[in-house]
């Protein structure tokens, strides 16, 4: 009986302290629903299937035996530059793949087979090197980026490596003693290891991709991509490359080059989202699903129209590229219109009310007037309400963004002593609300 009491009692005071937190949450303001106004971004959005065009030739070299590659994707090459070595085995390749990877653990070391400067490498910076190698692989891991990955987990063992050193547990002699036998094992591979037969070079300068898809050669001409063909392309064009799942050939090439960084993204848009591009020239594009990176572009075509399903073709020229935006072609994509900053504040707070004001005339006399229908919101100040003038950018997704920092015409022309300032104790729900009233 007494353990029954002592729960009955427990489930009694955790129901009266949550009555008492929503009492509270209610109650403080005098039954008053608020939110602070803080500063933020908003970006007015549209959301496209869009299809990247770019141009691209196609590595087609015949050859007999297994490649190596000798460049990472979305590396530079040079035309004639070597892109693979051809071997007769894939234990060959194998190995001098080993040979290449034991050149690059020699060079990591190099630096720890010489003397520790101990004033610029004390514990605490090479803590800070530590640390900061361990929040870059996990920032690019997130990021889906694993090639910096592997760039930052060799800075990783290089610093924790020097810590060991730093701390007194092993020597430069111990990194020497390594670097040599690295070079044995090197040495020992090369001369088992069969010779490269032959070379894939490059057709022409530009950044080296391992995949194809089939349509690299999309709206080509004469070897070279036709910009007037894609800022002129059509919905019905845009339409039919959506519809295309893989592009003939895509299996039958080593890989590509992208001759130029200038690549372009067409999608279709429906007559409301189009006027949303009104006046607008610059965009940003994210692309969640193919890359991290958010994608500066510039509206180069929205004016061809299909006036029987109300689709314009919209074109986007972009000049940033990497290793992930070289393999995007159809792709769901977010076109950041335009992005607004100041103070957001919830649209329920947004009221409508005649305030009155005074004014002086050319005879300097005081002259009492009312503004009819002034936007603004109440604010909690002082233990009252205060309804203060707000100058609104946009609303969206629920939010006005409002500006604080005024030019001096717009100073001059509020009719409240001042404008919404951040952190400023909003009002978003209410009744009875009037300028003055005491909050119990």
């Amino acid at each position: 009986m007494k353990g029954m009491a002592m729960v009955c009692i427990a489930v009694l005071i955790l129901i009266y302290a949550g009555f008492f937190v929503v009492s509270r949450q209610a109650d403080s303001n005098g039954g008053l629903l608020t939110e602070m106004a803080l500063y933020g971004e908003i970006s007015d959005t549209l959301q496209a299937q869009g299809f990247a065009i770019r141009n691209e030739e196609v590595v087609r070299q015949d050859y007999s035996g297994v490649l190596n590659y000798q460049v990472a994707n979305g590396a530079r090459v040079a035309q004639g530059g070597v892109i693979a070595q051809i071997f007769q085995s894939e234990s060959d390749a194998a190995a001098w793949n080993k040979i290449d990877r034991l050149e690059q653990e020699m060079k990591s070391l190099s630096d720890l087979t010489q003397p520790i400067d101990y004033y610029a490498s004390t514990p605490a910076a090479v803590g800070v090197q530590i640390y900061g190698s361990l929040g870059g692989i996990l920032a690019s891991a997130q990021r889906n980026d694993f090639p910096a990955v592997q760039n930052q987990k060799a800075e990783l063992l290089s610093a924790l490596s020097r810590k060991q050193v730093v701390a007194g547990e092993e020597s430069a002699d111990d990194y020497a003693q390594r670097v040599a036998e690295l070079k044995a094992e090197q040495d020992g591979l090369k001369a088992r290891a069969g010779q490269p037969i032959g070379t894939l070079e490059a057709p022409r300068a530009g950044y080296f991709i391992g995949a194809t898809d089939g349509f690299e050669d999309v709206m080509d001409e004469g070897g070279n991509l036709n910009v007037e063909a894609v800022r002129e392309i059509s919905p019905a064009q845009v339409e039919q490359l959506l519809r295309q799942e893989t592009g003939e050939g895509a299996l039958s090439s080593i890989g590509k080059i992208c001759l130029d960084f200038k690549w372009y993204l067409v999608c279709n848009l429906d007559d409301a989202s189009m006027v949303k591009f009104e006046g607008v020239e610059d965009v940003t594009l994210d692309i969640p699903f193919a890359s991290s990176e958010t994608i500066p572009a510039r509206v180069v075509s929205k004016t061809n129209r299909d006036p029987e399903t109300g689709l314009t073709a919209v074109v986007l020229e972009c000049t940033y590229m990497d290793e992930d935006i070289a393999t995007v072609r159809n792709e769901a994509v977010q076109i950041n219109v335009h992005t607004y900053k100041g103070v957001l504040v919830n649209e329920k707070a947004l009221r409508f009310c005649d305030v009155p004001y005074t004014e002086t005339d050319e005879s300097g006399n005081e002259v009492e007037k009312v503004r009819e229908n002034v936007k603004g919101v109440y604010v909690v100040y002082g233990g009252r309400l205060r309804f203060v003038q707000v100058l609104t950018e946009k609303n969206i997704n629920g939010y006005a963004v409002c500006r604080y920092q005024l030019s001096e015409e717009e100073q001059q022309n509020l009719v409240t002593d001042r404008t919404i300032g951040l952190y400023d104790e909003v009002v978003v729900g209410g009744v009875d609300l009037y300028d003055g009233k005491i909050i119990d």
